[in-house]
């Protein structure tokens, strides 16, 4: 067999004066930011300069949203941005802020800021969700709903109201609930309690997203299981679904199925099986229903089946679509990890515990937009993809900008992984601009 050894091709550096930028997506994401009037009601919600140089406070916020969608959780990286022209132009920013006045920025901000922000946030959310809705209900048939916690570590003691977390770190924890893909709430507390606050989330964030009538169902982890929880998400009409891993939980509705024969149990596929319990916890107002598995595992070594409890309102369903319905939450934590990771928010940058607020508020904001344009400009094909698709082969494309004709043209290179979905996203601005 021949061997074929890489031969890098030599080259001299250089540079040109042609108008390019790396994030070529930017116009797209301001297309939807204009839709949705998100920069005027940026400038309405926080008011922090007083004197007028420099970006203005709509401007240090939209720069920052900007930056996230890209990918760039740093402060830092909104040097960058200031150097690249195209994509100031883009954005519609006759200004940029450094990473360090952005964050003297944030500094400033109050409670009250932090509050008005989660409005636009909730603002945005309003305009994006409903088709996202009707696209779960098109593929699913319901819509899914997905609450959870997850701990932001923070580097060091400075960090202002950080706390012991589970993992016995500091940090902060950041309550999100998911509607389908679309991130429409999100809190960042101290670190304590799992699940605090979500009452308020879901009653102020989700519910005035899902008319009456729309079936909607609630997944989350053992965190959850609470009387309270259950309660206020069956008064609101949707059904749920909750695991229960606590061993000493598990055990009252385990002691049910002790002893069951073999025709009690049925067969849900993949060398599971399930049977309905009904039981009511300790100080719970009234009886719920409980879907056990069962697992016979074949591995040498495991003579007794392992068991796994679901808290689930609907006994009316099939065993196997009940589970099937909640293990999609697995997915969802999926979800979850995308603004994390794809957004690079694991790490607050800022030590004032608002500042970080705000900063998460802006993360929220961020991944709204992508949804929107993914919703809105894409090929529907692309709507079964997270947000990284849309950082990495949409927001990060290479363009050109040229005048011609008393128009701006932006050119996307040949080579861009996604020619598809940017010329259809460039076909669909057109016919909206008439």
């Amino acid at each position: 067999m021949k061997r074929v050894v890489p031969s890098p091709a030599k080259v001299e550096i250089g540079f040109t004066g042609d108008r390019l930028t790396g994030t070529g997506g930017a116009a797209l994401l301001a297309e939807a930011a204009r839709r949705f009037g998100l920069p005027e009601r940026l400038a309405e919600a926080v008011s922090v300069k007083k004197r007028n140089r420099g970006a203005s406070d709509a401007e240090t916020q939209w720069s920052v949203i900007a930056s996230l969608a890209s990918g760039n959780g740093s402060l830092s990286d909104l040097d960058a941005l200031r150097e690249d022209g195209v994509q100031r132009e883009l954005l519609g920013l006759s200004s940029a802020p450094s990473g360090r006045r952005a964050g003297e920025f944030l500094s400033r901000l109050t409670k009250r800021d932090v509050e008005s922000l989660r409005g636009v946030a909730r603002h945005l959310s309003r305009c994006v969700a409903p088709e996202v809705v009707a696209h779960e209900l098109e593929e699913k048939g319901y819509v899914p709903v997905f609450v959870d916690g997850t701990g932001i570590e923070v580097s060091g003691r400075l960090f202002e109201h950080a706390a012991r977390l589970y993992t016995g770190e500091r940090g902060y924890w950041l309550h999100a609930v998911f509607v389908g893909g679309l991130w429409v709430s999100g809190r960042l507390r101290p670190g304590g309690d799992v699940a605090c606050g979500w009452k308020g989330q879901l009653k102020r964030d989700v519910a005035p997203l899902l008319p009456k009538g729309v079936p909607a169902w609630v997944r989350c982890d053992a965190a959850y299981y609470r009387g309270a929880f259950v309660e206020h998400v069956r008064g609101e009409g949707w059904d749920l679904s909750i695991s229960v891993t606590d061993p000493n939980k598990c055990r009252p509705v385990l002691d049910v199925v002790e002893g069951l024969p073999e025709h009690g149990w049925e067969d849900i596929g993949k060398g599971e099986s399930a049977t309905w319990v009904r039981y009511r916890p300790s100080k719970w107002k009234e009886e719920q229903s409980y879907v056990v598995v069962r697992l016979r595992s074949r591995r040498q070594g495991e003579l007794l089946p392992r068991f796994s409890v679901i808290l689930a309102n609907r006994d009316d369903l099939p065993l196997a679509e009940v589970v099937r319905r909640h293990r999609g939450k697995q997915g969802h934590e999926n979800a979850f990890k995308g603004p994390l990771v794809d957004l690079d928010l694991h790490h607050p940058p800022c030590r004032g515990y608002r500042a970080n607020q705000a900063f998460y508020a802006y993360g929220q904001m961020a991944h709204l937009l992508l949804r929107a344009v993914q919703f809105r400009l894409l090929p529907k094909a692309a709507r079964r993809h997270g947000i990284r698709p849309l950082v990495r082969h949409v927001m990060r494309s290479v363009a050109r900008l040229v005048r011609s004709g008393r128009k701006r043209w932006l050119l996307f290179a040949s080579c861009c992984f996604r020619r598809d979905w940017l010329l259809y996203a460039g076909m669909r601005l057109r016919i909206d601009s008439g």
